[in-house]
């Protein structure tokens, strides 16, 4: 039987509930040299057809965020609108450390102005599939 990404995290909602687990849907969370990007497939919030996730994100290498700072992983809560199938965060803790180690060096609200969650330079791109499989979970 193969599941798709909805699946998967559906089929690990349960057990996320319990243990406050991440779904890996690209990457690896225990290598600090590869892009690896994480969702907590329990909702933080659900209005319609906008919910609140966790997604947390580890760069194979220094990156710059929105105001030009250096991070290597980052924290975030992202809003996904499902009617219009974009996603967007609103709430970002930024490492400099690979695999959100040690104190975040920056933390951002972006309430008033989510910023887009694209993954630029990430191959393959996972967004499409994760606001897929985000707007296609219950609860």
């Amino acid at each position: 039987m193969v599941l798709g990404l909805a699946g998967l995290l559906g089929v690990l909602v349960s057990a996320a509930r319990a243990q406050g687990e991440w779904f890996t849907v690209t990457g690896n969370p225990s290598d600090p040299s590869v892009n690896t990007v994480q969702v907590d497939p329990v909702a933080l919030s659900t209005d319609g057809a906008t919910k609140t996730m966790n997604v947390r994100v580890n760069r194979s290498e220094q990156r710059l965020n929105w105001e030009k700072l250096p991070y290597r992983s980052y924290e975030s809560q992202v809003v996904f609108d499902c009617h219009n199938r974009r996603a967007g965060y609103v709430r970002a803790r930024f490492f400099l450390q690979p695999l959100w180690q040690g104190e975040p060096s920056v933390v951002s609200d972006y309430t008033d102005s989510p910023r887009p969650m694209l993954f630029r330079d990430m191959e393959p791109n996972p967004t499409n599939r994760i606001v897929r499989a985000a707007c296609r979970l219950k609860g």
